[in-house]
């Protein structure tokens, strides 16, 4: 959503569903599609979540990998998981924690978020930043079509891993992965596709930040971003809602550890009229919690009233920091609040 306006997006995602539901009583498409290098993919359960629609070829989504470091901060060396030159002749380095970060629908990594969000990463440290674009795979208005093809996306992507892995013997505890929105799912297949497909062991940590529900939600766990998809998932909900209110991101736990700033419904700063602005909300709140000396301090409680009632406001109950230095070791639903504007972190 980088590339157009939030109204724009709730128009287009408003009328996607619409048409696709309708086209969905009127046509059937084929149980399964295969593809070279990463299998086939039917639509039968649990992928039933896409409506029976089957996601398009790598050849057509052509996600594309491309990589920073501190070496090359502005121009991108683009990396194929099907070429091993391509990642010997690069900047990359194993002994180096490796970030993928991707986006969700109608949006790209080219520009935006996306590159503010390496920045702050290479800021932070000696990294290597993989940027995953795959807008062409999230053209138009056709949203299902779109959260289909988050499985050949995060295939491609597993594959990617795995290629570091035998070409320059990187470490999966040090992957770390980063969606926002469709982005959050394509990272829950990535993790999934390096444990359970190619079977090379768990990446080690995945953050979603405001994954999307609408398809997801209330499917089973193989086609959603679950707990079991790296050694530590972190989720940050800001857009927590049905569609009816306006609400873009999973409601229901499911990480690790589970933020909901502000509640996790709707953000402070973003007004009523501006569809899509809460659902946007977790990227800032991520990336400044990078470099920030701000803790963004949260308190593990049953629900937000609970919080705002002042029964889960010091440590006794458990704490987490909300974003980058998020920790495995207390997990649960936890609850803070923000400002309106950047700096987001309030002070403890």
């Amino acid at each position: 959503m980088g590339h157009i306006s939030s109204t724009t997006m709730i128009k287009s995602l408003t009328i996607s569903v619409l048409v696709l539901s309708a086209q969905g009583l009127l046509f059937s498409e084929p149980k399964e599609v295969c593809y070279a290098r990463i299998g086939c993919f039917s639509n039968a359960r649990p992928f039933d979540n896409t409506k029976g629609t089957l996601p398009d070829s790598p050849e057509k989504i052509q996600p594309t990998f491309m990589l920073y470091t501190r070496k090359n901060k502005n121009t991108a060396e683009i990396l194929n998981p099907y070429d091993s030159d391509t990642i010997s002749e690069s900047n990359f380095t194993a002994s180096r924690p490796t970030v993928f970060i991707t986006h969700g629908f109608r949006d790209t990594a080219t520009t935006g978020w996306p590159v503010t969000m390496k920045d702050a990463f290479l800021l932070k440290g000696d990294m290597n930043v993989i940027l995953v674009d795959w807008s062409k795979g999230t053209k138009g208005i056709n949203y299902v079509k779109s959260a289909a093809n988050t499985r050949v996306v995060g295939a491609t992507i597993g594959n990617m891993v795995k290629a570091l892995k035998d070409t320059a013997n990187s470490q999966l505890n040090q992957v770390h992965l980063v969606g926002h929105s469709l982005g959050a799912q394509i990272m829950g297949y990535a993790g999934d596709w390096t444990s359970t497909n190619i079977r090379i062991g768990r990446v080690g940590r995945i953050t979603g930040l405001d994954p999307a529900g609408l398809y997801f939600e209330r499917f089973d766990n193989k086609v959603k971003l679950d707990p079991s998809d790296a050694m530590f998932v972190d989720v940050i909900h800001t857009n927590a809602a049905s569609l009816l209110k306006m609400g873009f991101g999973i409601r229901t736990p499911n990480g690790h550890v589970d933020f909901y700033p502000n509640g996790g419904r709707s953000q402070p700063g973003c007004d009523v009229l501006q569809a899509g602005c809460s659902h946007m909300r977790a990227i800032p709140y991520f990336t400044e919690s990078i470099n920030s000396s701000c803790q963004f301090k949260a308190f593990k409680c049953t629900d937000y009233d609970a919080f705002l009632n002042g029964k889960c406001t010091s440590c006794s109950t458990g704490c987490n920091r909300m974003g980058y230095h998020a920790s495995k070791n207390t997990q649960g639903k936890f609850y803070l609040q923000t400002n309106s504007k950047s700096p987001f972190c309030k002070s403890q």
